[in-house]
């Protein structure tokens, strides 16, 4: 990659707040997951949703929006190692300053699940969180290959 283009590409991660994947590592794609906005959310009672936070990893790989209303509109990369069975996780939390952040919810989003709703994507979906009462969040997903497919 020469030094404009690379220039270029860490401008635009650095001015959209977006995280590049580790170029070290040899992956057979990438995935970018734009996390929009989240709705329905559980929130205790009397709660206003102004210290939100979606956090999203995959193998050991961690990545979070930032705190906010539940419109985040960030942008996450991880390279992906096995379509076939890697998962993201992705869980919606309340940050508290004073004692553990609580989790609204989660969606464990399969690659292999992804890829069978059809066509090459971008796909845009509303994930239905796990482990609470109400919650989604919408999102944007693309996978790119790398190399011979």
């Amino acid at each position: 990659m020469n030094d404009a283009i690379r220039n270029a590409t860490l401008l635009y991660h650095s001015h959209y707040k977006t995280s590049l994947p580790d170029p070290t590592v040899a992956g057979q794609a990438t995935i970018t997951l734009r996390i929009v906005e989240g709705l329905e959310l559980a929130l205790p009672p009397d709660e206003k949703p102004n210290s939100l936070f979606v956090q999203a990893s995959l193998l050991g790989h961690v990545q979070k929006t930032p705190v906010g209303a539940p419109k985040w509109d960030h942008t996450v990369h991880f390279v992906v190692q096995d379509v076939s069975t890697d998962k993201i996780n992705i869980t919606v939390f309340k940050e508290n300053l004073f004692s553990p952040n609580v989790s609204l919810g989660k969606f464990d989003l399969s690659i292999q699940k992804l890829l069978k709703t059809g066509g090459p994507g971008p796909w845009n979906k509303r994930l239905i969180l796990t482990d609470t009462n109400s919650g989604m969040v919408n999102v944007c997903i693309m996978l790119r290959y790398h190399g011979n497919r």
